[in-house]
């Protein structure tokens, strides 16, 4: 769902809001990619320097792909996913806008920068506040574009579900935006989607992920099916409640790490 904002107005967009971000964001928080990469590879990240970041930075012909994980803390952008959290409180039905736990991202790209086709853990709220990008976003609904077995292998721990695989037909069934300063994005949990920068000014989106209710019940009636397939007839609270047992058992027990464990409450 496209939406509108003036988030693009705050200060921490100027190149001086940028390196007052780059001074406080730890060294772990900070992840690089080759900027080349197809729609059709797998997504990986590595850590970068901070010294390496500047440079990148610096250098107006380079092509760049940078996220910023886990800002939502950060003096400078508080503000900004407190306010972005509070128009999804505000506009979300509660099964799809409960804003509990959440994390926040910040993207830097320039050039020829994309991100392949890929999911995410959590329902997005994505603002363009410098800078253009192609965003390409489909259906997480559409047994085609998201098969079972997809959702299977990601919710069992693949990032990058093997069975995942783009074609550029899919893009015949694509919400394709070309995003500006003022505009932005709303994906439900598990919403394929994928980017190109294309231009060579620097391209500044923000994201605010959250866990919704909606996603946790997804996960665990996936999972149940995956574990015990010859049980699909079993109702969905009741496949909810297993796994979820199971889990908290687990996690008492000193084991089973959360998959949304970077997922926090919004400070205030």
């Amino acid at each position: 769902m496209p939406v509108t904002h003036d988030c693009h107005l705050d200060p921490c967009c100027t190149d001086s809001g940028i390196a007052k971000i780059l001074e406080t964001i730890p060294l772990e928080s900070i992840k690089a990619k080759p900027p080349a990469q197809k729609r059709h590879e797998r997504v990986y990240t590595n850590n970068i320097p901070r010294s390496e970041l500047l440079k990148l930075l610096e250098d107006p012909d380079g092509d760049v792909w940078i996220a910023l994980h886990e800002i939502e803390d950060t003096p400078i952008l508080r503000h900004v996913f407190r306010e972005m959290a509070s128009a999804l409180r505000e506009s979300l039905p509660a099964p799809y806008g409960k804003v509990t736990l959440c994390t926040g991202s910040l993207f830097i790209s320039r050039g020829q920068a994309t991100t392949p086709y890929h999911l995410d853990y959590g329902s997005n709220l994505l603002l363009q506040l410098r800078g253009s990008k192609h965003f390409l976003a489909f259906s997480p609904n559409d047994p085609e574009l998201v098969p079972k077995q997809s959702l299977q292998e990601f919710f069992g721990g693949e990032c990058n579900p093997p069975s995942l695989k783009y074609r550029p037909s899919f893009d015949q069934k694509a919400l394709i935006l070309d995003l500006e300063p003022g505009m932005g994005l709303y994906m439900p949990s598990t919403s394929p989607h994928c980017t190109e920068t294309r231009t060579r000014e620097l391209s500044l989106t923000i994201s605010l992920s959250f866990v919704a209710p909606r996603v946790d019940v997804l996960r665990r009636s996936i999972l149940f099916d995956a574990r015990l397939p010859d049980f699909t007839f079993v109702p969905v609270a009741m496949k909810c409640a297993v796994v979820a047992f199971y889990e908290n058992l687990l996690h008492a027990l000193g084991g089973n790490e959360p998959r949304h464990k970077s997922f926090k409450p919004l400070a205030h």
